[in-house]
């Protein structure tokens, strides 16, 4: 899959780690939002570089707040 800037996919959440991605996309598929993970991490070693979290465009207000609302 090819995401260029026409692509129908945003980021909502980066990080290094990969722990970390793995639990948000978890989060986002539990409320029925589609999203993808988008690894550019160095192939070789995994140290360099970030994973994003994308969505498409009319989820990307919706992933937000659930990413950014503190679990209870």
């Amino acid at each position: 899959m090819s995401l260029t800037k026409e692509s129908p996919w945003v980021t909502v959440f980066e990080s290094s780690d990969e722990f970390v991605i793995r639990i948000n996309k978890l989060r986002l598929e539990d409320e029925e939002i589609p999203v993808i993970i988008f690894d550019q991490r160095d192939s070789s070693y995994n140290n360099f570089g970030l994973i994003y979290l994308k969505v498409q465009h009319q989820d990307e207000e919706r992933a937000l707040e659930i990413l950014n609302s503190s679990n209870e």
